[in-house]
């Protein structure tokens, strides 16, 4: 039986999903996989706690329903940082869940450094250090360490991040693992459900506000939803499938980016007479010149592929010239698919 120590940076709704997917799967992870998790080291904007012998699931869990923070177990310690994590020893893998910061990335991208750098391999949920720094993680990454702090299987530092990217939907996994010798010339995809939820209920005579405090109440959309509805979440995931994609340069900022905000009821009814939906759409595609990244309000037939994705549904479709064309999509109304996309990557990461 492999122990895999973990990390936890942040103790938001996909690290807590981590947690009860690890408790509850326990047994099936170490029949299928012959692997054991341990939580030895966890962190939340109060302060950070290690525990060699591990932190039982249910024991985090409980303090965050008490609404308690990790200043509150006994093994706080009040002189470490979340991004001091790397040189404590402690840990095998870090799980970077942290609130996504899109001025400077910290604590996240801070921590993700400092442990790429000591070999430690780190599997992200918090897009926000990949769409800051995508390439110099990466070359982090590839240099890794001479030796891994523990476990042998793990080996080299290695990044993953298909949590990153609507959740449980393996977006990133079809592109890094399924299209070999392919040259994708076009990507479009629905890649925010909190959007696409409310332009659903406004097309069924709802209100802007009525559906942003119900995304709120689910856990789906932030206290402060401008993230989705402005466009940058699918603009930070568009950046993260385009630089996957093999995107040489730029930054989220080149993309052109248009929010929902200014949907009118007027549009929508006027969509709807000509059997059309409006959906935020990412799109990516090649010219000769290079990619062309968009994220913005569009029309789509009802009948077509982005206009069955519905509610809380996400979606992709991608042409290739081997594959001809490829379409996914999957109903994610919670952060636990987001949680399962971590412990993939995890298992991933050992595996190979």
């Amino acid at each position: 039986m492999e122990n895999i120590r973990l990390v936890l940076a942040g103790m938001g709704h996909v690290n807590r999903g981590l947690l009860k997917i690890i408790r509850d799967r326990e047994k099936e992870i170490a029949e299928r996989y012959n692997l054991r998790f341990k939580i030895t080291a966890v962190a939340d904007s109060t302060g950070v706690a290690f525990n060699t012998s591990g932190f039982s699931p249910d024991q985090l869990l409980s303090l965050k329903a008490n609404g308690d923070h990790v200043i509150h177990l006994p093994d706080y310690s009040s002189v470490l940082r979340t991004e001091d994590f790397a040189g404590t020893g402690i840990g095998d893998i870090l799980i970077e869940s942290t609130p996504a910061n899109m001025e400077d990335g910290s604590p996240g991208l801070q921590a993700a450094r400092a442990a790429l750098r000591a070999g430690i391999p780190v599997v992200f949920a918090n897009k926000a250090p990949l769409a800051l720094a995508f390439d110099e993680l990466h070359r982090l990454a590839d240099m890794g360490a001479a030796e891994p702090y523990h476990t042998e299987e793990v080996g080299k530092s290695k990044i993953a991040y298909s949590a990153t990217v609507c959740g449980g939907l393996p977006v990133i996994n079809v592109l890094q693992r399924d299209l070999h010798l392919a040259h994708v010339r076009k990507f479009r995809g629905i890649l925010n459900a909190t959007t696409n939820y409310i332009l659903a209920a406004l097309g069924k005579g709802g209100s802007f506000e009525e559906a942003v405090r119900e995304a709120q109440r689910i856990g789906a959309a932030e206290t402060d939803p401008s993230y989705d509805i402005n466009g940058h979440d699918a603009a930070n995931k568009l950046f993260i499938i385009a630089k996957t994609l093999g995107w040489p340069d730029g930054s989220v900022k080149k993309i052109k980016t248009k929010g929902i905000a200014d949907i009118s009821e007027s549009e929508i009814e006027a969509a709807a007479g000509r059997n059309c939906l409006i959906k935020l759409v990412a799109s990516a595609e090649r010219q000769d010149s290079g990619w062309k990244l968009i994220v913005q309000p569009e029309e789509v037939r009802k009948d077509s592929f982005l206009g069955t994705c519905n509610g809380w549904e996400m979606g992709f479709e991608l042409e290739s010239d081997l594959y001809d064309r490829v379409c996914m999509k999957n109903y994610e109304a919670d952060p636990l698919g987001t949680s399962a996309a971590v412990i993939r990557d995890v298992i991933n990461l050992v595996r190979n």
